[in-house]
């Protein structure tokens, strides 16, 4: 069963003028005063489309016209393995402590001093200190970059930490600027303050789908990617479950879309998608939500089918995994090996050298004269 899609929700563009028909669209609803976010899927198109939309809000003065140019932290996804590697580290790389350890406060920065078999050597607050690599979860290693702000550009937080008030600030929350104070402190819209040693943040004009989760807003503008296996089913639920009003898809590719959405989004609709998502995927399918009731029902029994066929080759496996291991234990019994006598030499017998009868004969009368002398010579 195959699902139409609602023409009125896509819109059709080429790779070169994807995220121009992004910015038009989102500057066309922010000026109607629509909150909007536009969700991509990789952090290369976020930055671009990121800049691109601030240039649109500033060339329309839908910002302040002043701008502060500050110096923002922005976060590299190390591993522990990573963070032990010194390749992995720039020059100008901060290391941020995103929870007390080592006598370094939450939100203190530092620079690498060194590294050596068992901690990282860093200098911050005045201060160089080892830090042991079993601690290296509670450090984030950022590179710094040059961010003008305006009043009324959005942010999006990439650290938990707190305000001098108290009140939290929570990481991949979307926040509006209201003011920049001269001493590096960043008011906000709703009334919270950043301090200005907090500095992990990125423009929040374009988030990523995992980003997206909890945030709700009244338009939703979903860049598809050009990539084929970045279009899944996880992120194509969370993005059309964030849109109050409405939500638009930027493709270059209608029907690798389509694909993507009734192939592996049913996987999804069967397990996840909340009661008041069917109603949105109603609408972008151009169908009833009797419909996609009945694409969720037989989604239920092809992934019990599936199941039990990936269980059924697994068995399999398993069975002919052992059927190998028997086969090679027999080939490689040990065959019994024929006993060898040792060769033995025959033992010779000596036997006497045979005389011959006239050499007996001349001993014979030899030994008779010698003997007659003898006699001769003892007379006197």
């Amino acid at each position: 069963m195959t699902a139409s899609v609602n023409h009125d929700a896509i819109v059709s563009c080429t790779l070169a003028d994807q995220q121009q028909k992004l910015t038009e669209h989102f500057l066309e609803l922010f000026k109607n005063q629509q909150s909007t976010v536009v969700v991509s899927q990789s952090w290369n198109e976020i930055h671009r489309v990121n800049e691109q939309v601030r240039l649109g809000l500033k060339a329309q003065k839908l910002i302040g016209a002043d701008e502060t140019t500050v110096t923002a932290l922005e976060r590299q996804d190390l591993t522990d393995a990573q963070k032990r590697d010194k390749r992995f580290y720039q020059p100008d790389s901060v290391l941020v402590f995103n929870r007390p350890t080592a006598g370094f406060k939450s939100g203190s920065a530092g620079k690498l001093r060194g590294i050596t078999d068992k901690h990282l050597l860093i200098e911050a607050d005045n201060r160089i200190r080892p830090v042991p690599f079993k601690e290296l979860d509670k450090i984030t290693v950022c590179q710094p970059k040059k961010l003008s702000l305006s009043a009324g550009d959005r942010l999006q937080l990439k650290a938990n930490a707190k305000s001098q008030d108290g009140r939290r600030f929570a990481n991949g929350e979307l926040v509006t600027v209201k003011e920049i104070h001269a001493d590096g402190r960043i008011a906000l819209n709703d009334g919270r303050t950043l301090p200005k040693h907090y500095r992990q943040f990125v423009r929040g004009y374009a988030v990523t789908s995992y980003a997206a989760q909890g945030k709700t807003v009244d338009y939703v503008l979903f860049s598809d990617s050009a990539v084929k296996a970045a279009t899944n089913e996880q992120q194509w639920y969370v993005t059309i479950s964030r849109g109050r009003k409405g939500v638009k898809i930027f493709t270059a590719d209608k029907i690798q879309l389509r694909q993507n959405i009734t192939h592996s989004g049913n996987r999804t609709l069967a397990m996840d998608m909340k009661p008041s998502a069917f109603q949105k995927l109603a609408a972008i399918w151009g169908r009833d939500v009797a419909f996609v009731l009945n694409v969720q029902e037989s989604q239920r029994a092809s992934s019990k089918r599936a199941a039990e066929i990936a269980q059924n080759e697994k068995l399999e496996r398993q069975a002919d995994t052992l059927r190998q291991a028997e086969a090679a234990k027999q080939s490689q019994a040990v065959k019994p090996t024929e006993s060898i006598k040792p060769t033995e030499k025959p033992t010779e017998t000596i036997k006497p050298p045979v005389q011959k009868p006239e050499t007996i004969r001349r001993r014979i009368e030899i030994k008779p004269a010698q003997n007659q002398q003898k006699s001769r010579g003892m007379r006197i």
